[in-house]
């Protein structure tokens, strides 16, 4: 068996298939004795060019060790997949376990926005507070 680097681009609208889609692929490749060693979910980016007049799309990279049968029912689940943009399969020397770069930015991303809507919440808590002990001494 072979190892592979695959990314493909789902339509934006159908972004929220992506989960499912990833793990039907998974199970294809497990189902032809394969190994997926890296699966990352890089979200919506912006294309470097429209793509039938679409320009973003829903980002998916995955390494795999497969055999060459497995890899064209993978090839072939792509093709007739309407919500598949594009796809890129390149052979590897060697499996690719680490996160990329990429990921990593997009975990950071992530954590940052998390920690905004934290902020967010407890600010609006506290003005809450604020208004609620303003109004308890108007009624006093």
């Amino acid at each position: 068996m072979r190892h592979y680097e695959v990314v493909f681009l789902v339509h934006p609208d159908q972004s929220d298939q992506v989960p499912g889609m990833m793990e039907r692929y998974r199970a294809l490749i497990e189902r032809g004795a394969g190994k997926v060693h890296r699966m990352e979910d890089w979200g919506r980016r912006q294309l470097a060019f429209p793509i039938h007049k679409i320009h973003k799309a829903h980002y998916v990279l995955m390494n795999i060790e497969v055999d060459a049968a497995t890899l064209e029912e993978l090839t072939s689940a792509f093709r007739f997949n309407d919500a598949v943009l594009r796809n890129l399969i390149i052979a590897r020397a060697e499996a690719v376990t680490e996160q990329s770069k990429i990921y990593i930015e997009e975990l950071k991303d992530q954590e940052k926005e998390r920690e905004r809507d934290r902020r967010r919440e407890e600010e609006l808590a506290a003005r809450r507070e604020q208004a609620e002990a303003a109004t308890a001494e108007e009624d006093n």
